[in-house]
């Protein structure tokens, strides 16, 4: 029977071609996207299910004290220790720290890259594999060093790494080489006393380096801000914790909530609680801060998900309506088999049958069209740091195959319902009164959602292109074209380079910060306006000196410009400070004095000038305070304004006299217009991906309305015929038969144009700088779906309308 089923499928198929294209190509073009979102979906659980004790592992993050908010993936150091001596339902617990990563340098080769402070119970946790050395003793000693297989390649090729000394010069980098240091420390002498094997899976965890924890006690003071009992530094250390077999989750719960409240009880700041997290659990996570890896937000997660819902749910409405209306030519095979004996059942298995056959044959297509999708995936720029793995494996097309199943019979069992329920008697005798929705309503619903679904879409996409420009074009108030930021490492190479530059003619002026403005980093301090003593203010601020004024440009609006020879007792303020800090005018704010926190105390500062409001922040971010400090020893970057005539040699030279100064530190650059530009292709490509989402939501319910108007068009063809027999004009068929959509099509307007409103202005209020939901974007909105769906609506009905009606009526 199933044979027999799969054989009328196919000779179904092949008989209606433009039936069964459409069908395939609305499944395909939806499906494809699908199955990426799976693949991505698969990829982003996939992480750290290699590791045998995964059951029994979690990772203790730290929230606010008793509120389950503010939450972050760090804890305190001594956390470990304490829940590894002081509870027996613990079995093992590791302690971390994030403060090392750098160059390890080896004879003359040298190898990059960021790790952490650990404890040898990592790998009592944790499935990391040693290629050399003995895990037991690779981190017992102080300056001991576990380091990646590639950076053994790099600095030894063919040689046991076990037993090499090794310099190590740190640069402020992170396990997962994102956040890229600017300073540098000589952290001394390591012995590699172990080599790891490459991860057999996709970890939370990545890191090329492990330094002995021990080692922290011995390195220059202020090297890190970690030590070994300080309980109130939960932001640069993490804490394992393997329990013991038959305990669970709420014991561990239990002794971190207990140990909060004995450290943190009694004080009146820097309280916090202690959460457990189970390893399965940190990936995907939502918004949290010091995450040891890049991974997609689960509720960005979930917001695919549903988008891509959402068009394979519009591809299977539209292959429910192409179903029915070619159902209708199907009638009298149906009745033959009702009257031959074929029961309900058997009827419903067919067309189930049919539909499972044609999402089969859009599978293929689906993912020949997936390999340009990944692609696409492949070259976006976050995927540089989230390295989404898109590689097909069994279980991935298994699941494949599944969905495409799931798929068909979601899209075929309406029809196949209606069809199965048809008398057969009423087939024959009553065929010109066959309708398959005998009640229009269901109908109508139908096709009110998908015009709604297509008008919220283009309204979307259109507000979605709008953000994107205005995000491109946005103008930071300062100058970022030809300025090439050189990382210091060291505040002393500045002075060097900054005279060095005086002689070359390419250079027209330098400055030093601390850090990129608009580059995505940030610095808080408080500020104290003496005429209110008791309000303590947060404020943002970064170190310049002189020089910043006139490499980026800044209008000084009142007061004058820090002096040239520097002086850590005079500031910087913007307008939106003079505000903030109650200052009055800006003219009136020059000279006056504030208090800024200067470590433990507060340090008092002199106003020497105010400087126009600039975006200092991401420009999704809304305007703020801003003190700009002037201690030169806190210069993180020169910035340097360059002619942009000959760029390479001008980079050259740069290069050249940047050895000449300072020998000892690699000359490290980027064009501040090209740094700002990859945070502006970050959000340029998520838009991209939401909006080739939508396009296809609106090409899939395009399709959907061609199949509702050929339903209608074939259901009234004898009735169009006798109403051009008895003498109705082309005219007036067409608007007998358009008249239902364009009613439809306007309540669809009047649902769809609020829900656009609701929806868009959820995701623009992440943005302060951002467009408006005007009558531009709805009016284009309103106006696409008007011109396709009339387009669509009116061109079935022509064709109809056109039939000799000889032909229409020739078998009455």
């Amino acid at each position: 029977m199933f044979k027999n089923y799969l054989i009328l499928a196919w000779r179904n198929l092949k008989r209606n071609k433009s039936f069964s294209f459409l069908n395939i190509l609305g499944l395909a073009v939806s499906m494809s996207v699908c199955l990426l979102i799976i693949m991505i979906l698969m990829d982003q659980y996939s992480y750290d299910t290699y590791h045998s004790k995964k059951d029994r592992v979690y990772r203790v993050h730290t929230t606010r004290y008793q509120q389950n908010n503010g939450e972050t993936a760090s804890s305190a150091l001594p956390l470990a220790e304490k829940l590894k001596s002081d509870y027996p339902n613990i079995e093992e617990a590791a302690a971390l720290n994030s403060e090392i990563g750098g160059d390890i340098i080896y004879e003359e080769k040298f190898a990059t890259g960021g790790g952490y402070f650990a404890d040898g119970n990592l790998f009592k946790i944790l499935d990391f594999s040693f290629k050399e050395g003995d895990p037991n003793t690779a981190l017992t000693e102080p300056f001991s060093m576990v380091i990646s297989s590639d950076m053994a390649e790099i600095l030894f090729k063919d040689e046991s790494a076990l037993g090499k000394t090794v310099a190590f010069h740190d640069k402020d980098i992170r396990a997962m080489d994102i956040e890229e240091g600017n300073t540098e420390t000589d952290f001394g002498y390591f012995t590699i006393t172990g080599v790891l094997n490459p991860s057999p899976g996709k970890t939370h965890l990545p890191f090329k380096l492990l330094a002995s924890l021990s080692t922290m006690k011995s390195l220059p003071e202020g090297s890190v801000m970690a030590a070994q009992g300080d309980w109130d530094n939960v932001w640069s250390n993490y804490t394992y914790v393997l329990l013991k077999e038959g305990k669970a989750k709420q014991d561990l719960q239990s002794n971190l909530d207990y140990i909060s409240e004995e450290i943190y009880g009694d004080k009146y700041d820097n309280k916090h609680s202690f959460k457990a997290v189970a390893l399965g659990e940190i990936t995907p996570v939502g918004f949290i801060g010091n995450m040891t890896h890049v991974s997609v937000p689960k509720v960005v997660l979930v917001i695919l998900s549903i988008l891509c819902l959402i068009v394979m749910f519009s591809a299977c409405l539209n292959y429910t309506n192409m179903s029915v209306a070619r159902a209708l030519t199907r009638v009298k095979e149906v009745g033959i088999r009702k009257v031959s004996g074929a029961n309900k059942r058997q009827i419903f298995g067919q067309f189930i049958t049919e539909a499972v056959v044609i999402s089969l044959c859009s599978l293929f297509f689906a993912f020949l069209m997936l390999q340009v999708l990944e692609n696409g995936v492949d070259g976006l720029t976050f995927n540089q740091y989230l390295k989404i793995s898109l590689k097909q494996s069994l279980l991935g097309i298994l699941i494949f195959i599944g969905f495409s199943i799931l798929v068909g019979v979601v899209a075929g069992v309406l029809p196949a319902t209606y069809v199965a329920k048809l008398n057969p008697v009423n087939l024959f005798n009553k065929l010109n009164g066959v309708r398959l929705f005998k009640s229009m309503g269901l109908r109508n619903v139908l096709l009110v959602v998908q015009f709604s679904i297509s008008l919220i879409f283009i309204i979307s996409v259109v507000l979605i292109q709008s953000q994107a420009r205005h995000i491109l074009n946005f103008d930071y108030g300062f100058n970022k074209e030809n300025v090439v930021t050189v990382k210091l490492f060291n505040h002393e190479n500045y002075p060097r380079f900054a005279q060095a530059l005086n002689a070359n003619p390419a250079v027209s002026s330098v400055g030093g910060s601390s850090l990129i403005p608009a580059g995505g980093w940030n610095f808080g301090t408080e500020v104290i306006n003496p005429d209110y003593p008791l309000d303590s203010l947060e404020t943002n601020y970064f170190d310049v000196n002189s020089g910043i004024v006139e490499v980026l440009d800044l209008e000084l609006v009142a007061g004058k410009n820090l002096p040239l020879e520097g002086g850590d007792n005079l500031i910087l303020i913007n307008e939106f400070a003079v505000k903030s800090f109650n200052l009055g005018s800006s003219t009136e704010a020059v000279g006056k004095q504030l208090a800024v926190e200067d470590g433990a105390a507060f340090k008092n500062v002199q106003i020497a000038g105010v400087v126009k409001d600039f975006q200092f922040l991401s420009p999704d971010r809304p305007m703020q305070s801003l003190v700009l400090r002037n201690r030169n020893d806190a210069l993180g970057f020169a910035l340097v304004k360059v002619s942009g005539v000959n760029q390479a040699q001008t980079l050259a030279s740069l290069e050249a006299t940047w050895k000449e100064v300072n020998p000892d530190s690699k000359f490290s650059y980027k064009y501040l217009d090209q740094e700002l530009l990859f945070i502006h292709q970050v959000l340029g490509d998520v838009f991209a991906v939401i909006g080739l989402i939508s396009f296809l939501a609106i090409f899939v319910s395009c399709l959907g309305l061609l199949g509702m108007a050929t339903y209608t068009a074939q259901t009234r063809v004898k009735e169009i015929g006798i109403r051009k027999t008895l003498g109705s004009s082309i005219s007036q068929v067409i608007f007998l038969l358009s008249k239902g959509f364009l009613k439809l099509l306007g309540i669809a307007i009047l649902l769809a144009v609020p829900a656009a409103y609701f929806i868009n202005n959820l995701w623009l209020e992440f943005f302060a700088s951002r467009v408006s939901i005007g009558v531009v974007p709805i009016g284009i909105g309103v106006g696409v779906i008007l011109l396709i769906s009339i387009g669509i609506i009116f061109s079935q009905a022509y064709r109809a309308a056109v039939i000799n009606p000889i032909e229409s009526l020739k078998n009455e």
